[in-house]
């Protein structure tokens, strides 16, 4: 889908503290090292509305949650408000920050994370 294509090279570009270690949900290597970013589109809200939400998942090592609360704030600068173009097909969208989820720890990679939560409204064409 061109909305995941979009957010996941938007965040490659304009969060460097990741370098570019943006990935599609659940496709992140195993060997993949803090900090960096899953990208997951859940639930579309009502067919109607036609809005999509976007989750991005940040990991960090387990030192400091601070690390996390600073990529947290790239993240938002990064995607409210903005617009986000598909350059494959010229789909444009305007996400908007919705929430974020408190700490967790990703016993499995021995890593912290959370999420923070994004809308859009469907995509427009060029």
């Amino acid at each position: 889908m061109s909305l995941r294509r979009s957010v996941i090279a938007h965040l490659r570009d304009h969060v460097p503290t990741v370098g570019g270690r943006v990935f599609q949900a659940f496709l992140a290597p195993a060997t993949t090292m803090p900090p960096f970013i899953t990208v997951k589109l859940s639930s579309r809200l009502g067919e109607t509305l036609g809005q999509q939400q976007v989750e991005c998942y940040l990991y960090a090592a387990q030192t400091s949650f601070v690390a996390l609360d600073v990529l947290e704030q790239e993240v938002i600068n990064a995607l409210h408000r903005r617009e986000l173009v598909d350059m494959e097909t010229g789909w444009r969208y305007i996400l908007r920050y919705a929430s974020s989820a408190g700490d967790a720890v990703d016993v499995e990679r021995k890593l912290i994370n959370r999420v923070i939560t994004f809308t859009t409204a469907s995509a427009v064409g060029v």
